[in-house]
């Protein structure tokens, strides 16, 4: 115990459960993600090791709360912007200046260790803006989204904050918060967020940051992305529309974007969502939204940023919607908060996705798990050019690289080698 008058210890949410979301198929399900829940709160509720879950009496609080949260259905109706609203914040450097700082992390809001050692490395960064690729685990309820975002302390645990820019900061919609509706997310995370002055709330789930010489899109997958209890987590049975989930960008974000009359101002144009578009490891590819965006892309590549899987992995220009389909520079950035993932990648010849780069280092937890490094991304963007700067838990340089985008949309790519001890090149 704290001597008198000392700050408690702090005791952040255990990561050895997390490890179980990389598990394929039920890793990324509804049905693991409630139970982790529950096995959390009671882990230091009784001080009893997490197999105690699977008591009779508290395996019936977690099937009870898993059918809540199954029947309790989805945030409704979807929240578009109202009409005098247009969801484009004009982004700003601090005091004026010429190159915005962005400092960004997918898969962040665990409570853990690792996710208040990457908030304190992009808070040292001084960035303009922070942003959240989404998902607050395990269902992003209310109680998570205070402890694992706004830093309240809940069930015993050190809550964490979302650290924010000097001129903002914004969040994504992940699968997780779904989980348990999207309530949460839309509710009480959103309104904390958005421009700092003058004074912009993020509204919904889907912006446009704009500067001058380059437009992000930040797009929600994650409302669309639960399918039907158990068997959207199957493989094959989930292929069907109505039992898997395809992520698919709502109609109202499509006629937003259509709005935007982007092609009548072209810009180098960076997209950020929360489920990939493609992967080169045992992942599922969600092409769906790609076919979406083609019509405000016929013949403009961009680049397009994603979390969900727990790892940092960068690609080469790719299309997986056919040779008229929308071609990315694919970056995976979903190590900000989870362990982080370190499967092989599959054999290039059946994933065609094509990796350049991947983070090949490992550590054990202590309980003898080998997983990667955590990490978040620090983003500039100085007149044409998109700089990624890419940092691991500790603030050190893994990788940098840049886009030099043009008038005309179009987009050229230099990196530079990487640091000793940074992210592996793929041979």
């Amino acid at each position: 115990m704290a001597a008198s008058g000392a700050p408690n210890p702090k005791t952040h949410k255990p990561r050895h459960l997390a490890k179980f979301s990389n598990t394929p198929v039920i890793g990324r399900s509804r049905l693991l993600a409630q139970f982790q829940k529950q096995t959390t709160e009671l882990a230091q509720k009784t001080k009893r090791p997490k197999g105690a879950a699977f008591l009779p009496q508290h395996f019936w609080v977690w099937f009870s709360n898993y059918l809540k949260s199954v029947f309790n259905g989805k945030h409704k109706p979807f929240p578009v912007y109202p009409p005098d609203a247009s969801g484009v914040y004009p982004l700003r450097a601090f005091k004026g200046g010429s190159a915005i700082k962005i400092a960004i992390a997918g898969d962040w809001g665990t409570g853990t260790v690792e996710a208040e050692a990457v908030a304190t490395g992009m808070s040292r960064e001084n960035p303009d803006y922070t942003l959240h690729l989404g998902d607050v685990y395990y269902v992003g309820g209310p109680a998570e989204i205070k402890a694992n975002c706004l830093g309240e302390d809940s069930h015993g645990y050190t809550g964490v904050r979302w650290p924010h820019g000097s001129q903002g900061s914004f969040a994504m919609n992940g699968n997780h918060e779904m989980y348990c509706g999207g309530g949460a997310y839309f509710k009480i995370f959103l309104p904390t967020l958005g421009i700092t002055h003058p004074r912009q709330e993020q509204l919904t789930s889907y912006f446009c940051l704009e500067t001058p010489t380059w437009r992000i899109l930040a797009l929600d997958t994650g409302y669309n992305s639960v399918g039907l209890p158990i068997l959207g987590a199957i493989p094959w049975i989930n292929t069907f529309a109505f039992v898997g989930a395809d992520c698919r960008l709502e109609d109202g974000l499509i006629e937003w974007l259509r709005g935007l009359k982007l092609q009548e101002n072209i810009k180098p144009t960076l997209v950020l969502s929360h489920h990939q578009y493609y992967s080169a490891f045992p992942e599922p590819a969600y092409t769906r939204p790609a076919r979406q965006l083609t019509e405000f892309f016929p013949n403009q590549e961009i680049v397009w940023m994603w979390g969900h899987e727990h790892r940092i992995a960068i690609y080469d220009t790719f299309s997986l919607t056919g040779r008229n389909g929308l071609r990315a520079y694919g970056r995976c950035v979903g190590h900000g908060g989870m362990p982080v993932d370190i499967s092989n990648p599959k054999n290039f010849s059946l994933s065609r996705a094509p990796l350049t780069f991947y983070d090949a280092a490992s550590h054990r937890l202590t309980d003898g798990t080998r997983v990667g490094r955590n990490g978040f991304v620090l983003m500039t963007i100085d007149g044409y050019t998109l700089t990624f700067d890419y940092r691991d838990q500790n603030n050190k340089p893994m990788f940098l690289e840049r886009f030099v985008g043009r008038a005309d949309g179009s987009i050229a790519y230099s990196h530079d080698p990487p640091p000793l001890g940074g992210l592996t090149p793929v041979k």
